[in-house]
């Protein structure tokens, strides 16, 4: 066990010095990056996942998904399974409430690395920026759910985007 944690150490930090590379060669402003230091320890990046009533697929991210229940917007970000894909472009996909509805289950919103997405979009959306998307997203439906008496799948959609960008939430 402990090999296989020691290589999957020297793996990601090869990779980080990989990205940190990229950084400097390809992005302006980046050319005197340097690391500061790594974590550490590995750490869990994948968790259990629900199925809600949205599930968010690589298509949807790759190519700058738009959605009517939009809670906020993510960077064309992803760094795993495959992929490095730095955020540099301006391109971005707007996450879905219902990826943070559960299925079958009334009463529970998710936030975080627990959302509904397939492997590929889940390597952005477990990004601790995007959690924290997705938690003032939870957030604040389940503020307006108890303010408005409305279980979260049946929420005001309107009233939530409203209420979001009020916070100074880019939606769309």
């Amino acid at each position: 066990m402990c090999s296989i944690s020691h290589g999957a150490e020297i793996e990601g930090r090869q990779q980080a010095i990989w990205a940190i590379d990229a950084l400097r060669h390809y992005v302006p402003g980046f050319e005197q990056v340097r690391l500061r230091s790594f974590g550490m320890t590995l750490g869990a990046r994948e968790s259990r996942k629900i199925e809600g009533k949205v599930r968010v697929d690589k298509e949807h991210v790759l190519n700058q998904g738009r959605c009517a229940d939009s809670i906020g917007i993510f960077p064309e970000f992803i760094d795993g399974s495959g992929y490095l894909i730095l955020p540099t472009t301006g391109r971005y996909y707007q996450i879905p409430y219902g990826c943070l509805v559960p299925k079958g289950v009334e009463n529970l919103i998710v936030a975080g690395r627990c959302v509904s997405a397939d492997v590929i979009a889940h390597t952005t959306m477990r990004n601790m920026m995007c959690c924290a998307v997705t938690g003032q997203g939870a957030g604040t439906a389940a503020a307006l759910s108890a303010q408005l008496d409305q279980g979260f799948s049946d929420l005001d959609m309107a009233k939530l985007q409203a209420t979001l960008k009020d916070q100074g939430v880019r939606i769309d």
